[in-house]
């Protein structure tokens, strides 16, 4: 059985705001994976890959943390007081499966 595409895609990514665009820049080969494996076009693919880090950038906006299984964290630091203002800084946490595993796949090289 062959893929073909993702059912209802071009309604959903045409359902989807353009409210915090991301650009999709030096992200060929995320591009090209997404292609060869749903089979999209590649305007659908950079549609795709721009709402996956739009959507994690507005829940850091919303102060909410974003864990994505096998990979990492990306979160909001507690705020920070300086003389003039609160500031908080995004930190990404990746999971220990993953350090494993990049330390693992540099020593067998």
């Amino acid at each position: 059985m062959e893929f073909k595409g993702l059912p209802g895609i071009e309604e959903f990514l045409s359902s989807k705001g353009d409210n915090l665009p991301v650009e999709v820049q030096e992200l060929d080969h995320l591009v090209d994976a997404i292609i060869a494996y749903t089979g999209l076009t590649k305007d659908q693919s950079v549609r795709v890959l721009s709402l996956f880090f739009q959507e994690i950038r507005s829940s850091m906006i919303n102060g909410d943390t974003v864990d994505i299984r096998g990979f990492g964290t990306f979160l909001v630091s507690s705020p920070l007081t300086t003389k003039t203002r609160k500031k908080v800084f995004a930190k990404f946490k990746p999971k220990k499966s993953l350090l494993k595993r990049m330390n693992n796949d540099r020593d067998s090289r």
